[in-house]
């Protein structure tokens, strides 16, 4: 079964803490949203695939890898694997040891 959430805007505003919570999506399990440009979702593990508004190409972001949001607006989030981890930041960062 689908299951749709949302993200909470604006998420610049949220505590620093709240940047790095892992989401887990179960197979098939979307994540929709409105995410600004420059966003980052960095993807853990599995594989997702993501389209915005917009952009009439669609991604697929496998574990290791991260996409940056290149206009603000609706983004969809499906889970292409039994479960992707992902973290969805407001702005990408320089990749570190042991998180994409």
């Amino acid at each position: 079964m689908d299951t749709a959430l949302r993200l909470a805007p604006p998420l610049a505003r949220r505590p620093v803490e709240a940047r790095d919570t892992p989401i887990r999506l179960a197979a098939h399990a979307t994540l929709a949203g409105r995410l600004p440009a420059g966003a980052c979702i960095s993807v853990h593990s599995g594989r997702i695939w993501l389209t915005q508004a917009g952009d009439a190409n669609d991604y697929f972001v496998d574990g290791g890898q991260r996409h940056v949001v290149t206009r603000g607006g609706h983004v969809v989030i499906e889970s292409f694997t039994p479960q992707a981890v992902l973290r969805v930041l407001p702005e990408a960062t320089p990749a570190r040891p042991g998180f994409p």
